[in-house]
C-alpha cells in the first residue's frame, strides 16, 4: 500500500512525496500549474478534473460543487472512449449513489477513490484507494492507495490492450454453489472482472468463486481455477479479475447470496 497527497495548492504537499494528485481543471481556481507539477520530480502523479464535461485526467472529483453521481457514467464513458481507465473519487456516504449511476445507465464501473476521514488508511473492498486525512497543516489530504492502480500505473505487462466489452448481472438463484457461463473474444486479453456488490453501507457480503473452466476456439482448456483465484472457494468482497487468454467461453463455479455483476474484457 502507498501514500498519496493531494492538495488544492501544490507548495502545500511535503516536496518528497513519492505519490501526488492535482487538479488540471477547475470550477473557480486555477489548475496546477507545470512547476507545480515539476516540485515533485520522482512522484507518481494522479490528475483529477472537477468538471464532467472535461475530456481528461485520472479521476474525476464527484461531491457537491463539482461532478455529480448521474455526470459520473457519462464521464467515464467519454475517458473510455479516449483510451483511459478511469476512476471516480467521491466520499463513503455518496459512494453507494454513484454505484446506483451507474447500474442505471448500464456502464460498468469504474475504479474508485473513496474518501472517509476516519485516521484508518484500510481501503474499502471495491476501492483502488482511501483518502482517510482530510486538511492536514498546511493544508493537504492523505490517502492510502493499492500497490498496482491501472489507470495511474499504467496496463501491467500482461496487459494487451484490454477493453470491458460487456456487463452481466447475475442473480443467484440460491445460495449454495452454481454455474455461470459466460461468452469470452477469445483474444490474448480475454479475462472476465467479478464484483460483489457495495451495501447501502459501503460493504459488500462475501462471496465465493471456486474453479474456472475457459475453452478456446482451439478446443483446448485455457484456464481452470486461475492461480489469481487464490485456490478453490478463493473467497471476494471486492472486485477481482481472472485472465483467460484466448478463451471463447468460460464455465465460472461460484456460491453468492446477493446478486453481483461480471464484467468480459478484452
Amino acid at each position: 500500500m502507498r501514500t498519496m497527497y493531494d492538495a488544492v495548492t501544490a507548495a502545500n504537499i511535503p516536496g518528497d512525496a513519492r505519490m501526488v494528485a492535482g487538479y488540471i481543471d477547475r470550477i473557480k481556481l486555477a489548475p496546477w500549474s507545470a512547476a507545480d507539477w515539476a516540485r515533485f520530480p520522482n512522484a507518481v502523479k494522479v490528475t483529477i478534473v472537477k468538471k464532467a464535461a472535461t475530456n481528461d485526467g485520472d479521476v474525476l472529483d464527484v461531491e457537491p460543487g463539482d461532478a455529480s453521481p448521474g455526470e459520473a457514467p457519462g464521464w467515464v464513458q467519454m475517458r473510455r472512449a479516449a483510451g483511459a481507465d478511469p476512476t471516480i473519487y467521491c466520499s463513503l456516504a455518496l459512494w453507494p449513489s454513484v454505484r446506483n449511476a451507474f447500474s442505471a445507465a448500464g456502464v460498468a464501473e469504474p475504479h474508485y477513490w473513496i474518501a472517509h476521514y476516519d485516521g484508518d488508511p484500510a481501503i474499502p473492498a471495491g476501492a483502488i484507494a482511501k483518502q482517510y486525512l482530510g486538511n492536514v497543516a498546511p493544508g493537504y489530504d492523505v490517502s492510502s492507495v493499492a500497490d498496482y492502480w491501472p489507470a495511474v500505473d499504467g496496463a501491467g505487462p500482461a496487459s494487451t490492450g484490454v477493453e470491458i466489452m460487456e456487463r452481466i448481472t447475475v442473480t443467484p438463484p440460491n445460495a449454495e454453489e452454481n454455474t455461470l457461463r459466460v461468452f469470452l473474444s477469445g483474444s490474448p486479453g480475454a479475462a472476465v472482472v467479478i464484483r460483489p456488490r457495495l451495501g447501502g453501507d459501503g460493504f459488500s457480503k462475501p462471496m465465493w468463486v471456486g474453479n474456472i473452466y475457459a475453452w478456446g476456439n482451439d478446443h483446448q482448456g485455457v484456464g481452470h481455477n486461475p492461480a489469481q483465484s487464490g485456490g478453490y472457494n478463493a473467497r471476494l468482497t471486492s472486485h477481482r479479475r481472472y485472465d483467460l487468454p484466448g478463451a471463447i467461453w468460460a464455465d465460472i463455479n461460484y456460491s453468492a447470496a446477493d446478486p453481483f455483476e461480471v464484467d468480459i474484457v478484452g
